[in-house]
């Protein structure tokens, strides 16, 4: 089965809108200060999660306390190569992980042409269509975002085969 680029953007937007309408009636006192569209292809699924600052601070701190105490005890054990992985320069600044996100999978939509395990079943070859077409969706959702409560260093994030947030998008 081809990827249907047109139907699954049409799926993605659908998706966005129905977001940012639930989000806006929902809750329409949080100000976005992330925003993460993914599509999981061996899941033949996507979702749009959205993170508060406050959230995302909380996240942060406890993650890069637990780097420091991790650091820490092995500069103690005199593991200088293991230390190198928790050093305070690849400490995080902002939370990047949607399933860490204050509305986590907000929306999600599933894609019945995609096929269950395309990623894995086409050795992640699927990426070259997929990311183009996400691309597209972050465009999209970054320009439907601007009229909503957004930090001053708001970001809308994208997935891609190497990371679950990677091509980013900021005010300028």
């Amino acid at each position: 089965m081809a990827f249907n680029k047109e139907k699954y953007l049409l799926e993605m937007k659908v998706m966005v809108d129905k977001a940012i309408a639930r989000l806006n009636a929902e809750k329409p006192d949080f100000v976005i200060y992330t925003i993460s569209i993914w599509t999981d292809p061996n899941a033949a699924a996507s979702a749009i999660s959205f993170d508060g600052k406050q959230n995302s601070e909380q996240v942060v701190k406890q993650s890069n306390e637990f780097d420091k105490e991790e650091y820490e005890e092995l500069l103690l054990d005199g593991d200088l190569e293991g230390a190198e992985l928790f050093k305070p320069e690849t400490w995080m600044q902002r939370n990047c992980n949607p399933a860490d996100f204050e509305l986590r999978d907000f929306e999600e939509t599933k894609h019945p042409d995609i096929p269950v395990n395309w990623e894995y079943e086409k050795g992640g070859r699927c990426w070259s269509q997929l990311n183009p077409a996400l691309t597209e969706i972050g465009n999209y959702a970054f320009n439907k975002v601007q009229g909503m409560q957004i930090e001053p260093d708001f970001e809308l994030a994208i997935n891609s085969k190497k990371d679950w947030y990677d091509k980013v998008w900021r005010l300028s």
